[in-house]
């Protein structure tokens, strides 16, 4: 009997060793001293899934970058807040939580949790997450908003004069890649439409976009046209159902579009109600661009190794 358990307890130990050197930790990348794992990134991995599961097509490198990226996206990010903020927050957690499953369709906590556990997902590990952005974003509205400018006469004007013409009324449902280049901006934007091409948009929003939605593979979801600025307005006319407008060039870059959707708008005109809407979509677009170069302007200040 006792020669049984010792070598019940033998071959346990030998199983073990075993899948311990098969989980051999690897250092991947070094954002000032924290590192990144192998294991961070397959952890990652799993989180980037959960958001977009065409994921699992892309290439082995070209997925490790992804995840690798985002975690020193969060990295910077969570510094920064950590200066900002001491205290958590556990009423704020919770709301996040329940955002965040809807807006991946689910209805009930319970069955995301059991998602997340299918999947491998640490339930805290995630919510630590969304606490990091919704921080982020408290951080620049409070450092940025007085920066927020809007000319509300205009707003109201060119709200009028569209809902004034004869033209039917639309709002889109759309995807965005957003991403600025330094040089060699034909050979660049080719790269981006080869890859869109090969493996579709929403994997291209997550490899490329430096928008905040390219979590969620680019999807910004409907906008009523008054919205959208008339160089955007324009390309989005063209475009049938399912297609990607070309480049766009913007203030801050360049922005390239899908239409998912869109759908007339039969509602009674309210301008007042209009208005309101459009000037928070205006204060949002702002705000998120101040996002994004505060986070380039953080990032440069960022010693980051990459292994061989």
């Amino acid at each position: 009997m006792l020669v049984k358990k010792f070598f019940a307890f033998f071959i346990l130990f030998f199983l073990y060793n075993n899948f311990v050197e098969s989980q051999e930790i690897v250092i991947i990348s070094k954002v000032n001293n924290e590192i990144i794992t192998n294991i961070d990134i397959e952890n990652e991995k799993k989180y980037l899934l959960l958001l977009n599961k065409n994921l699992s097509k892309i290439s082995e490198k070209d997925f490790l970058n992804l995840a690798k990226n985002s975690i020193i996206r969060e990295k910077i990010k969570k510094k920064e807040v950590n200066r900002f903020f001491k205290e958590e927050n556990d009423a704020l957690d919770t709301k996040l939580v329940t955002n965040f499953y809807n807006k991946l369709g689910y209805q009930k906590k319970s069955e995301f949790i059991n998602l997340l556990n299918e999947r491998n997902i640490k339930f805290e590990k995630l919510k630590k997450k969304l606490v990091i952005d919704k921080k982020w974003n408290q951080i620049v509205y409070e450092m940025f908003s007085n920066k927020i400018r809007i000319d509300e006469n205009s707003l109201k004007i060119a709200i009028i004069k569209y809902y004034n013409s004869k033209d039917k009324k639309y709002e889109y449902n759309i995807s965005e890649i957003t991403f600025d280049i330094e040089k060699n901006t034909d050979s660049e934007i080719k790269k981006i439409l080869n890859y869109i091409k090969n493996f579709g948009f929403e994997i291209a929003a997550n490899k490329f976009s430096k928008s905040d939605t390219a979590e969620f593979s680019g999807k910004i979801g409907w906008i009523k046209g008054t919205r959208l600025s008339k160089k955007i307005k324009d390309e989005i006319y063209l475009l049938d159902i399912g297609n990607i407008s070309k480049p766009i060039q913007t203030s801050s870059g360049f922005i390239i579009l899908k239409l998912n959707d869109k759908r007339e708008i039969k509602e009674k005109f309210d301008l007042e109600k209009e208005l309101k809407q459009q000037i928070n979509f205006e204060k949002n677009r702002q705000l998120n661009q101040f996002s994004l170069n505060y986070y380039k302007k953080l990032k440069k200040n960022v010693n980051i190794y990459e292994s061989k």
